[in-house]
């Protein structure tokens, strides 16, 4: 059932609605201030992954990466077996 706030049984809720409203005038050719406050900005997210990487470094000078940290380790350049310590 609709009522009209006129009182006519004919005219709808919307059209009681509408003279309730008002235009709000929008703000053209206007930069944005400083004091105008935090600027929010909306941007999708996406996920990155990590892996830890381990330097090591044999007696003989040479360097290398791993992905990870084990006790003993050989050397690809001398072939040693190196005991792993952290520094």
């Amino acid at each position: 059932m609709q009522t009209a706030r006129d009182g006519n049984p004919q005219s709808s809720d919307s059209e009681a609605r509408s003279d309730n409203v008002r235009a709000i005038p929008a703000r053209r050719g206007t930069a944005p201030r400083e004091s105008e406050g935090i600027q929010v900005q909306e941007e999708e997210l996406s996920m990155a992954t990590a892996q830890p990487l381990f330097r090591m470094r044999c007696e003989c000078g040479r360097s290398w990466f791993e992905l990870e940290l084990k006790i003993f380790v050989r050397c690809p350049a001398c072939e040693r077996l190196n005991r792993v310590h952290i520094t």
